[in-house]
């Protein structure tokens, strides 16, 4: 197809291998792409191209799209070139403060892997800005006569509301509700507001999740105007919540409403602002909800829509995946991979470290980056760290039933696993189940799950080891690393987490970082596993530190079990 001048997409990546994709498969569409590797490529491509859509890695100059001296998406906001543009943000760890990349003028985000849809969805849609006609024709609010003292309260409440959210990084969602009676006859105000807010309320009883539910006492609901009526929720971490709980208002409408003894249809429409990306001010955020519930409404109703339509597609997105993930243990979708570790001097296999991958029926490979926080969030995490626990037993207790050299697997545990009281009974029987020797199993926890209740942690920790249970302290070096800690907690090993890995041949600071935790570690004869090494010369400068064991894509990544155990039948590890 023959890429057309006018329909220019600016893709700014500092990856090399994802730019040419994204460009390829722009392209392959009929856009005309213009590359840029770097912040000021990108400006000068954006203001040459005038393009319908830009791409923005998040770490592309330093990761200071939301914050910084400069921030690039508000460096392009202020371009004239860039006004019409929708500016779609590729993010990097999945912990970027999302309001805080939306206040910096960012349309619409993408989540690492970038599939080849949601792309093309992304640079197809435009975006609703404060000065479009749209937003220009939002109706004001009109609170009912009677209600103007408490409807004043509700709005210094949202106020409040969002700017505590916006204090402590969290979202403070404002619902615009509009209840049209069918045939369009409305009853009595005041007899259908009573009717709507309870039925509201309802919403949160229904809900059948505690997390939902914990909401309801920080509910405030007022009416607007003879139709609207307007709920006000506590700050919240999660955006999905936002999601799910305006779908219940939508849904709990269903059914008729009683009014004076007699049945009453009505077609709902939800608008959904959220505090402090929308806006701060009640008035603002209530408008702005107003119009994305006149949104739906003009979508045919029963619809619900985000003010910010780009934040509306993410939060529904994970709220799809939170679902999903209710179903992939029982549909067999999850998966464990391996990874060598490898003995730095003599290079044999010593353990492998088991890893999570989710294989979903039409997302593909998800990144444990995006559904492991969903698990924890809805507390699918416990059954799935159980299922995990027992396929590494299974798994190990066949390779040493086949005669491979015994080995180590080492499970990763969550802290909400690690923190209930029986953890110790669930790994015990894990291994009376599997029929897996104790010395086969590895626990892996970190450093702030072992602080959180010290005393707690010190009884667990020496009822496993009692138990012949091999335990490591994984991503060493990010948290307290103190030598008096390690002195109190029975352990085995420390993991180096990678990002002191990653430079130890050009960076003096990583290298004595490093060099400090092995000479730690050796003082206190535990164990010392350095994770991520991808390097020969990595491996060299363990090698002299006479660190015990590497793990790392310098010898294998994360595989399936049946090439975890071609690689472990070799039995010496060679590099990839």
């Amino acid at each position: 197809m023959t890429p057309h001048p006018d329909r220019t997409v600016v893709v700014a990546d500092g990856d090399p291998d994802r730019r040419s994709r994204l460009a390829a498969a722009l392209m392959a569409v009929g856009y005309h792409v213009e590359v840029a590797e770097d912040v000021e490529t990108c400006m000068r491509a954006v203001q040459q191209a005038r393009p319908v859509a830009i791409l923005v890695d998040y770490d592309l100059g330093g990761g200071d799209l939301g914050g910084g001296p400069l921030p690039l998406c508000r460096r392009l906001r202020g371009l004239p070139e860039a006004e019409d543009a929708n500016l779609v943000v590729i993010l990097g760890s999945g912990e970027e403060d999302l309001a805080e990349i939306v206040a910096a003028g960012a349309d619409d985000f993408l989540e690492p892997p970038v599939r080849t849809e949601l792309l093309l969805h992304r640079v197809r849609v435009g975006s609703w800005r404060s000065g479009s006609p749209a937003r220009e024709h939002a109706r004001r609010p009109r609170p009912v006569g009677g209600a103007r003292v408490q409807h004043d309260d509700f709005l210094s409440e949202v106020t409040e509301r969002a700017r505590e959210a916006r204090a402590e990084g969290r979202y403070a969602p404002l619902f615009a509700v509009d209840v049209l009676p069918a045939g369009g006859a409305a009853p009595d105000a005041y007899q259908l507001a009573e009717v709507v807010h309870e039925r509201l309320r309802s919403a949160f009883d229904l809900a059948g999740e505690a997390n939902l539910r914990a909401y309801l006492p920080g509910v405030r609901i007022t009416t607007v105007n003879e139709r609207v009526h307007a709920l006000a929720l506590p700050t919240m971490e999660s955006l999905q919540d936002a999601a799910r709980i305006g779908s219940r208002l939508r849904d709990v409408f269903a059914d008729p409403l009683e009014l004076a003894g007699a049945s009453q249809s009505v077609t709902v429409s939800v608008g959904v602002t959220i505090g402090p990306v929308d806006g701060v001010e009640a008035e603002v955020l209530l408008d702005r909800a107003m119009e994305a519930a006149e949104r739906a409404r003009h979508e045919g109703g029963e619809q619900l829509e985000f003010y910010t339509e780009s934040m509306g597609r993410w939060a529904f997105e994970r709220l799809t995946l939170a679902q999903s993930l209710h179903d992939a243990l029982a549909n067999e979708e999850l998966r464990v991979f391996y990874q060598p570790r490898v003995d730095t001097q003599t290079r044999r296999i010593r353990g492998m470290e088991c890893l999570l991958r989710w294989q979903h029926p039409q997302l593909g490979l998800v990144s444990p980056a995006q559904f492991i926080p969903l698990a924890e969030e809805t507390g699918l995490i416990v059954p799935i760290g159980e299922w995990v626990l027992r396929q590494a037993c299974i798994q190990n207790k066949a390779w040493r039933e086949k005669g491979l050299a015994p080995i180590r697997v080492s499970v990763n545990l969550s802290p909400v696993q690690f923190r209930r009281p029986d953890l110790y009974e669930e790994v015990i029987a894990a291994l009376e189940e599997t029929g897996l020797p104790a010395d086969g199993l590895e626990l892996e926890v970190t450093e702030s799950m072992l602080m959180h209740d010290p005393t707690e942690t010190i009884v667990t920790l020496q009822r496993l080891k009692r138990a012949g249970i091999y335990v490591s302290i994984d991503d060493f070096g990010t948290g307290y690393s103190s030598l008096n800690y390690l002195k109190r907690f029975p352990i085995d090993a420390l993991k180096i987490d990678r990002s002191f890995i990653t430079d130890i041949t050009t960076s003096p600071d990583d290298a004595a970082i490093t060099t400090a935790i092995i000479l730690m570690g050796q003082s206190l004869k535990l164990g010392i596993v350095a994770e991520g090494v991808e390097t020969e010369s990595q491996l060299e400068f363990l090698q002299v530190l006479r660190c015990d064991e590497i793990q790392g894509y310098l010898f294998s990544p994360p595989v399936p079990a049946d090439r975890a155990e071609a690689i472990l039948a070799r039995g010496l590890a060679s590099a990839a």
